[in-house]
């Protein structure tokens, strides 16, 4: 499947945004769940305090979101992949998530409990086993709603989604 770039940016924009649905449905229902990306980019890394660092967070995974799209919509067309892409997707997200996992380690975080900044761990390890398998599934939902997307928005008109 060729490399196209709409298509691949179409589904980072969508697919960032549905990752994150675990996080706050588990949120909303009450479960312990201390991981907010969108806080930690806004708030504790970009240092816009409030409301709009939250917005400013949320944009900036978005462009994460978006960047790491297109590397999964570059290395579909780098291993020839035509059809699979849900399959291929999971991969990705495997992969996503192994690359991702250090890199929540080494952002600062706020521990929404005691207010203090400080580190999470890899892949959120050091908020509890709740919020690293929320962290494993946003990412292979994540690949997964990429890989659909990416088949459904490129011009073959989701023939790659499965044989």
């Amino acid at each position: 499947m060729q490399f196209e770039l709409i298509p691949a940016v179409l589904a980072g924009m969508i697919a960032g945004a549905i990752m994150e649905g675990p996080v706050y449905m588990q949120k909303a229902m009450g479960l312990p769940l201390k991981q907010n990306i969108f806080r930690t980019w806004g708030q504790n890394l970009l240092k816009i305090p409030g409301g709009a660092g939250y917005f400013a967070g949320f944009l900036f995974h978005q462009g994460v979101a978006v960047f790491a799209a297109v590397l999964y919509a570059l290395f579909f067309n780098l291993i020839g992949a035509d059809d699979n892409l849900l399959i291929w997707g999971l991969a990705g997200g495997l992969i996503h998530y192994m690359v991702a996992g250090p890199v929540v380690a080494m952002l600062p975080s706020t521990d929404p409990e005691t207010g203090e900044v400080g580190r999470q761990g890899f892949a959120y390890k050091n908020y509890g086993a709740l919020d690293v398998a929320t962290s494993f599934m946003g990412h292979m939902i994540f690949g997964l709603s990429t890989g659909a997307l990416y088949a459904l928005f490129h011009s073959q008109g989701g023939s790659g989604l499965i044989t």
